[in-house]
């Protein structure tokens, strides 16, 4: 078996392990490569490298460092990385995949619903893990999402965590489960047609990573004026002109992103990256470099790149990338806005409701959502602006049918559907499973199937076209259309009765919301709506 470690600037490496007597020293190769060859015997081991550091705060001294691309890690003996061997083979992820050749749903149709391993997962016993998620991926499917966004998985110092302290980018969190635990988490989502995205953080790292102790001036930079402090920053920048690999100079930072990116697809699977903070990473290169590889590693297979690029910038999204989409917070803004304001900017909203308005080039593929995990609750929100009771049951159900409508992918964060109300907090909670009890909390989240399926059932609903009708007196109107299909929704953004007028062809309509027919003559809808409410049509 051969180890390696990418670190041209030290000046000697050896492989510490439980199997061996002694350190075995490793020859370096033109590339700044370390390698040794060991053959460990049948059994669970540890193993680390052994370099002279560079790092400023440990210059010159001997330290035992993780593998950076250490798949296993072993918390209780000083994070050494963990080999299983079994009859001479390698086995510490091995995985028998049973569901990989099931038909996955295209980019456009992606209806995402973000998850906390830990929160979403958790049980009387504590926080979740993999195999207890797995326990509500029937709720999901049935739900109608199909597409799963892991918050981060990667191995964190202590045991809870939002997952964005990021030590060991290749290993999976011990709190959750194993790698087997993970691989069938994401096996049994391909089973029910739900992709996987997962949340990668690649615009930073834990400030005790492997990286930081070999040489923390070879790949990380100082941080700009101004810039939030979540850990050391990756040096996108920095090229290396005293190695070559394939006759082309190295970028260090730039290698090691685009290796954990790969074995993240190759091992778990996965179907896509949501790009965390990449205003920070503050490099559309990577980002194209990263979705380029994804499609490469694809296997013809969708994948999907989505980038958190706050303050939005719709050019980090195209055809071309640097992504393919991007997280489009004026939605979140303006529904929010109009949602605890009563429609006071209704013509805004509609603007948000189109994302090629703000400049996205491929509007369907932009992200919609009401709350993410860095937000606090829609119903927090409502209360602080003295909307509670039915009048926020009324608003959550006109935002969930505005988002699940508008042009773009809908992400649903986990417990929106059923009015979670939790005050935000870094602390890892259970999810509200038990407002599911509750008629409010159930007729909510009926009311989310039921725009799920509207949209899964239309391709109207995940194209990018859309046009306005009204846009004025607190009500908003608006056509979506795909050849034959056409859906016309309106939404009062009045918290009482009122009466709309807005143009429709002639003819047979439904209405879908309340269930009943009408016929347009003369190429107008006249038509009541309640409080806070929307309405669908579509032609007969």
């Amino acid at each position: 078996m051969r180890f390696q470690l990418f670190a041209p600037t030290v000046e000697a490496v050896s492989l510490v392990a439980s199997w061996l007597r002694r350190p075995s020293k490793m020859t370096r190769d033109a590339a700044g490569t370390w390698s040794v060859e060991s053959r460990p015997p049948d059994g669970r081991h540890t193993y680390q490298f052994r370099v002279k550091s560079r790092s400023f705060f440990m210059e010159g001294k001997r330290v035992d460092v993780t593998d950076p691309f250490a798949r296993l890690i072993d918390e209780s003996d000083g994070d050494k990385g963990v080999l299983v061997i079994e009859g001479g083979q390698d086995v510490t992820t091995a995985y028998e995949w049973c569901h990989d050749d099931v038909p996955l749903p295209p980019d456009h149709q992606l209806a995402m619903y973000e998850l906390h391993i830990g929160e979403f997962g958790w049980t009387d016993a504590g926080q979740g893990t993999f195999a207890t998620v797995l326990d509500h991926l029937d709720y999901l499917a049935e739900l109608g999402v199909n597409a799963v966004e892991l918050m981060p998985v990667m191995a964190f110092p202590t045991d809870s965590s939002w997952g964005y302290n990021v030590r060991h980018a290749c290993a999976v969190e011990n709190a959750y489960g194993t790698p087997q635990d993970l691989k069938r988490l994401i096996d049994e989502c391909h089973a029910r047609g739900l992709r996987v995205v997962l949340d990668v953080v690649f615009n930073h790292t834990e400030s005790e990573s492997p990286l930081t102790k070999i040489d923390w001036g070879y790949w990380f930079r100082d941080p700009r004026d101004g810039e939030l402090s979540f850990g050391p920053k990756l040096d996108y920048e920095r090229v290396d002109d005293t190695v070559e690999i394939d006759g082309e100079p190295v970028w260090p930072a730039r290698r090691f992103a685009l290796a954990v990116a790969a074995h993240w697809q190759r091992e778990y699977h996965i179907d896509g990256y949501r790009l965390d903070a990449t205003a920070i990473l503050n490099n559309f290169d990577v980002v194209r470099m990263l979705r380029a590889q994804g499609k490469a590693l694809s296997g013809g297979k969708p994948f999907y790149v989505v980038a958190e690029q706050l303050p939005e910038d719709p050019s980090i999204a195209g055809p071309d990338g640097p992504a393919d989409g991007a997280w489009h917070q004026r939605f979140m803004h303006q529904i929010l806005g109009n949602l605890r304001g009563h429609g006071a900017d209704a013509e805004g909203l509609a603007d948000a409701l189109q994302p090629a308005t703000a400049g996205y080039v491929v509007p369907e593929l932009a992200v919609n959502f009401m709350v993410s995990h860095d937000e606090r609750t829609l119903m927090e929100i409502l209360s602080e602006a003295g909307i509670s009771g039915e009048a926020a049951f009324r608003k959550a159900k006109l935002g969930a049918s505005l988002l699940l409508t508008a042009v773009g992918i809908p992400l649903i964060y986990q417990g929106e559907e059923f009015a979670g109300y939790r005050p935000r907090s870094m602390e890892i909670r259970p999810l509200q499973w038990q407002l599911l009890d509750a008629d409010f909390g159930l007729h909510l989240k009926e009311h989310y199937e039921f725009f799920l399926a509207l949209r899964r059932d239309h391709p109207a609903l995940t194209g990018a076209g859309l046009t306005v009708l009204q846009a004025s007196d607190q009500l908003v109107a608006f056509c979506r259309e795909a050849g034959d299909d056409v859906v016309l929704v309106v939404a009062n953004l009045r918290d009482e009765d009122r009466e709309f007028d807005i143009p429709a062809a002639d003819g047979p309509w439904r209405e879908l919301t309340f269930a009943y027919d009408v016929t347009v003559e003369g190429g107008r809808l006249a038509n009541s709506i309640p409080p806070s409410a929307a309405k669908v049509y579509v032609r007969r």
